[in-house]
C-alpha cells in the first residue's frame, strides 16, 4: 500500500512539473508563435474592401516572455492615415510620410478561443497607440506563416492585413551572439565631451532594441515629450512632431566580440542602405552600447553611450515547436 501511493505521489508530481507555469506567456499555447518574421505583403482594409501595398517592408518579433516588436515601412504616398490615399501633391508632406511608417514595441498575450493576438504597446510610431492602449488583431498560424487582421487598432482601419513568414534560426549561434540576442529596454544615454569630459544625460520614452537569433535587429528609440494628436487624424504639424527626433528601422544583424553592426534595410532614421557600426559591452543584465567618436561645433570630441536593460534573453527568443 504504502509503496503504491509513493508511485502515485512520484507520478504527480513528475506531472506537475510538465504544466506549464504561471509565468509562462499564452504564447506556450499557440505553437509556432514564438519568432522572428518578415512582411511577406500587407493589405490596407478601408470601407470593406482592402488595398494591396506594394513592396511593404517588416519585421516582426515575438518572444516567449511575452514581449513583441513591429516596424512596417511601405512606399510614400500610398495611403494616408484615415486610410485613403495622399494625393502625389503632398509627396513633401509629414502627413504622407507618417503615413509610409508603423509599428511599435510593448507587450502581448493570446486569446486562443478567439483565436486573437493582444497587443499592448509601450511605445510605437503613431503617439496614439500610446498610454496605455490596448488593441486586437486575428491570429492564423500555418507552417511557417502567420496572417494577422487588425480588428480595433488606431490609426490602422479594420480588415488590414499583414502576412509575415519566418526567419529560420542561424546554423551557429556562436557563444557571443547568444548573449547579444534578446530584447534591450532604454534606461538612459549620455553624451560625454572628452576634452572638458562633461556629459548630457537623455532618456527617452519607452525604447527598445531587440537582437534576434535570425539575424535581425530593430529599433524604436522614441524622443522625449510626445504628445498625443488632438483628434483622430493628425495635423501636419503634429505629424511632423511625431516623426522629428524619431530613430527606427530594422535590418540585418552582425555580430563580433564587443562589436555589432546593424545593416537598416528599412527605418524613419536612419534611411535604408545606412550602416551602423556600433561597440557593444554585456555585464550581467546590462548592455552598454558606445556610437563611434563624433565632433561637436567647436571640434571637440563627442563620444555618446547608451544604457540598456535585459529583457529577455536567447531561451525566451528562440522559436517553439
Amino acid at each position: 500500500m504504502r509503496r503504491a501511493t509513493l508511485c502515485t505521489l512520484a507520478f504527480v508530481l513528475v506531472w506537475t512539473m510538465q504544466l506549464p507555469s504561471a509565468q509562462q506567456p499564452d504564447s506556450a499555447i499557440v505553437p509556432g508563435l514564438v519568432s522572428t518574421w518578415t512582411l511577406t505583403s500587407l493589405e490596407r482594409g478601408a470601407g470593406g474592401q482592402t488595398t494591396r501595398i506594394a513592396n511593404p517592408r517588416g519585421l516582426l518579433v515575438l518572444d516567449g516572455a511575452g514581449h513583441a516588436f513591429e516596424f512596417v515601412s511601405s512606399p510614400a504616398g500610398q495611403r494616408a492615415p484615415d486610410g485613403g490615399p495622399v494625393p502625389q501633391t503632398q509627396a513633401a508632406d509629414p502627413l504622407e510620410r507618417l503615413a509610409s511608417y508603423g509599428g511599435f514595441w510593448g507587450e502581448y498575450s493570446v486569446d486562443a478561443t478567439q483565436k486573437r493576438l493582444i497587443l499592448r504597446p509601450a511605445g510605437a510610431v503613431h503617439p496614439q497607440m500610446m498610454g496605455g492602449r490596448t488593441f486586437s488583431r486575428t491570429l492564423e498560424i500555418q507552417g511557417d506563416r502567420l496572417t494577422l487582421t487588425s480588428i480595433d487598432e488606431p490609426q490602422t482601419p479594420a480588415g488590414t492585413r499583414w502576412v509575415w513568414d519566418r526567419v529560420p534560426t542561424l546554423e551557429s549561434l556562436s557563444p557571443v551572439y547568444r548573449r547579444v540576442v534578446g530584447f534591450w529596454e532604454h534606461v538612459v544615454e549620455k553624451r560625454v565631451n572628452g576634452g572638458r569630459g562633461t556629459g548630457v544625460e537623455t532618456r527617452r520614452q519607452p525604447s527598445v532594441i531587440v537582437y534576434t537569433p535570425g539575424g535581425f535587429v530593430g529599433v524604436h528609440f522614441l524622443p522625449a515629450n510626445r504628445k498625443p494628436f488632438a483628434g483622430s487624424t493628425p495635423t501636419p504639424e503634429e505629424a511632423r512632431a511625431a516623426l522629428q527626433g524619431y530613430i527606427g528601422y530594422y535590418g540585418a544583424l552582425t555580430v563580433y566580440s564587443g562589436l555589432v553592426f546593424h545593416n537598416i534595410l528599412g527605418g524613419i532614421s536612419p534611411t535604408p542602405g545606412t550602416i551602423l557600426r556600433r561597440f557593444a559591452d554585456i555585464s550581467g543584465d546590462e548592455l552598454t552600447v558606445r556610437l563611434p567618436p563624433g565632433r561637436a561645433q567647436d571640434g571637440q570630441e563627442t563620444n555618446t553611450i547608451v544604457t540598456l536593460k535585459r529583457l529577455s534573453g536567447v531561451d525566451e527568443m528562440l522559436p517553439r515547436p
